[in-house]
């Protein structure tokens, strides 16, 4: 199918180039430039991003997310987060200020995750959630923060992360989420507050049972 489109793609361009060789040539060089500027190749990997993040249900193994580069990890990550029914968007990149993706979930929190792909024996330091919480509530509005590895966490950034209001996923709480299927929410024991407030009602809406 790609190679269908690719090849009619070809074909209506060069039959433009025929019929209005200046004005595609203009319409190229324009194109180009476009995409040579840092919005152009922003919203280039944006479509690139989405274009290969898994749709519909999906699992990986640990074996699996050993074998990935650390963007490629990122956009497994963002593909669990859609997959338990979160709005994730891959935000990953130099400056990205701890954002690798950004969440907004069902009760409308907005969630800063940060990816860290390592060797299963190496651990996250408690430098890693420092900076984590240095931007997560004011550079991005957040409510929490989730950091998510491959390998595990010292114990000075398991002491640190709770009181930070930064949630942990080690490689034990990824098998469960990634290949076991249990949603990121469960597992971390983040509550839902859409849910609360709906079983909350007024007392003044209450009907008088006497």
């Amino acid at each position: 199918m790609w190679g269908l489109g690719a090849f009619a793609g070809v074909s209506g361009l060069w039959q433009a180039a025929e019929q209005w060789p200046v004005l595609t040539g203009i319409t190229l060089t324009v194109v180009a430039a476009g995409l040579g500027l840092k919005p152009g190749r922003l919203a280039l990997q944006r479509w690139t991003d989405r274009s290969v993040l898994a749709a519909g249900p999906v699992r990986y193994s640990l074996a699996h997310l050993d074998a990935l580069d650390p963007r490629a990890f990122e956009l497994a990550v963002c593909s669990l987060l859609r997959r338990d029914g979160l709005t994730a968007e891959h935000v990953g990149r130099a400056g990205d200020k701890g954002a690798d993706v950004l969440v907004v979930d069902r009760s409308r929190r907005r969630v800063v995750v940060q990816c860290k792909r390592l060797r299963p024996d190496r651990r996250v330091g408690d430098q890693d959630v420092q900076r984590v919480n240095g931007t997560y509530r004011h550079d991005h509005g957040a409510q929490f923060a989730v950091i998510v590895t491959t390998g595990g966490f010292t114990a000075a950034a398991r002491a640190s992360g709770p009181r930070y209001g930064i949630r942990l996923v080690d490689r034990d709480a990824l098998e469960r989420w990634a290949n076991l299927g249990e949603p990121l929410y469960r597992i971390l024991r983040v509550p839902d507050e859409d849910a609360r407030r709906r079983r909350w009602v007024p007392r003044s809406w209450r009907r008088d049972t006497h």
